[in-house]
C-alpha cells in the first residue's frame, strides 16, 4: 500500500517542498528503506520510528517490506525533521486515517522513543515554502509554532506527539492556528540585539537601561533598527521580513 505526506528540507534560510512516499510491501520482509539520497540523520530515523510507533500503540508492518521515497531524489535530505512524516506515512498506510489523504497540510517533527515530537530548525523557511506552493496549512514541533506563524497566509499547528498528529489529520475541526504579531516578535528581536551588543561588561542588561535613561534606550534602539536593516537578529529574521 501507498502513502504520501508533505515535508520540507532547509538549506540555510531556504527550504523547498518535500514529497514523503512511503510503501509497504514492496521490499523484502524484513527490509525498511529510505532512498532519496538520505544524510545519516535520516536514515537513523528507521529506529526512532518503529519505537515511536509501537510505543504509541499503532501497529507497525512488521513481516511486510517498507520503502520510503524522499521526492525529488536528485537533492540531499538533511536533518530529523522527516521523521514524523515519515511515521504518518507507516500510520497511513496501516489505515489510521480511514481514506483521507495528507497532500493538504506539510509536516515537520523529530520523534522522540516515546512518540513526543521535538523542535527541529528551519520551521519558518518551511512555512514560506509552504506558502509558496499553495499549502495552507503547516503542522510543526509546539516549540517551533510561533516562529512558522509569523508567515502570514498559513495556518500553523502546534505538535506535542505523534498521537496528536493523528488527530489533527482525522479531527482537524478539534485544533486551533496558532496566531502571533510577526512585527512585535521582530522589535522584541531588535531591542534585544542592541541590548546584548552593549552589553559588554558584567552588569546585566537592566543597568545599562537605568543609567542611560529609557529615552536614550528608546531612541538609540529605534535609529539603530532603522539605519541598519541587516543585523546579527536580522540575519536570523531575513524571511521574515522578505514576506512582507
Amino acid at each position: 500500500m501507498l502513502f504520501k505526506t508533505l515535508s520540507a528540507s532547509v538549506y540555510g534560510i531556504d527550504a523547498y517542498l518535500v514529497e514523503v512516499e512511503v510503501d509497504v510491501g514492496s521490499a523484502r520482509m524484513t527490509d525498511f528503506n529510505v532512498v532519496g539520497l538520505p544524510d545519516n540523520a535520516v536514515k537513523e530515523s528507521r529506529e526512532r520510528i518503529k519505537a515511536a510507533l509501537r510505543n504509541c500503540e499503532y501497529e507497525f508492518p512488521y513481516g511486510q517490506g517498507v520503502t520510503i521515497n524522499l521526492a525529488p531524489a536528485d537533492v540531499r535530505k538533511e536533518g530529523s525533521g522527516f521523521d514524523l512524516p515519515m511515521a504518518l506515512g507507516l500510520t497511513g498506510c496501516m489505515g489510521q486515517f480511514f481514506g483521507k489523504q495528507l497532500d493538504k497540510c506539510m509536516f515537520l517533527g523529530d520523534l522522540s522513543l516515546d512518540g513526543s515530537v521535538r523542535p527541529v530548525r528551519g520551521a519558518l523557511s518551511a512555512a514560506l515554502a509552504a506558502r509558496e506552493v499553495g499549502l495552507k496549512s503547516v503542522a510543526v514541533p509546539e516549540a517551533n509554532a510561533k516562529e512558522a506563524a509569523v508567515v502570514e497566509g498559513v495556518d500553523v499547528f502546534a505538535l506535542k506527539s505523534l498521537p496528536q498528529a493523528v488527530d489533527l489529520v482525522n479531527l482537524p475541526e478539534s485544533f486551533a492556528p496558532v496566531r502571533v504579531d510577526a512585527r512585535q516578535m521582530l522589535s522584541e528581536a531588535a531591542v534585544f540585539a542592541w541590548t546584548c551588543a552593549t552589553c559588554t561588561d558584567n552588569r546585566p542588561p537592566s543597568a545599562h537601561w537605568r543609567s542611560r535613561g529609557p529615552r536614550f534606550a528608546e531612541d538609540t534602539t529605534v535609529r539603530r533598527f532603522a539605519n541598519r536593516s541587516i543585523d546579527s537578529v536580522s540575519v536570523a529574521m531575513l524571511p521574515i521580513m522578505r514576506s512582507y
